[in-house]
């Protein structure tokens, strides 16, 4: 059945979606972005079958850590979710850990 594996050609448009969210996101000074954002953000040209791949891109993305997503209220008071690609600490930032 076709779409049932993790591998292969049926994976392959999850994947180029996947590519396109992290280089539409991928902007260090760029605040979190909404799922209609990044979609305005994408460089190439795109089709309804791209559009519907958005969300499983951003969930797929966030199980693997690559970006991190969060929840903003506008002011009618309305709950956005927001993306933004995942950081990791500066070496300095860390602490080692203390044994007792």
């Amino acid at each position: 059945m076709r779409g049932l594996t993790r591998s292969g050609a049926a994976d392959a448009p999850l994947a180029a979606a996947r590519k396109r969210v992290l280089r539409a996101i991928d902007n260090p000074g760029q605040e979190a972005l909404t799922g209609p954002a990044i979609l305005r953000l994408e460089a190439e040209p795109r089709t309804p079958a791209d559009e519907s791949l958005l969300y499983p891109a951003l969930h797929g993305l966030e199980a693997d850590w690559k970006i991190e997503a969060g929840w903003v209220t506008d002011v009618r008071g309305v709950r956005h979710r927001t993306y933004r690609r995942r950081r990791l600490p500066s070496p300095t930032s860390l602490r080692p850990l203390r044994h007792r």
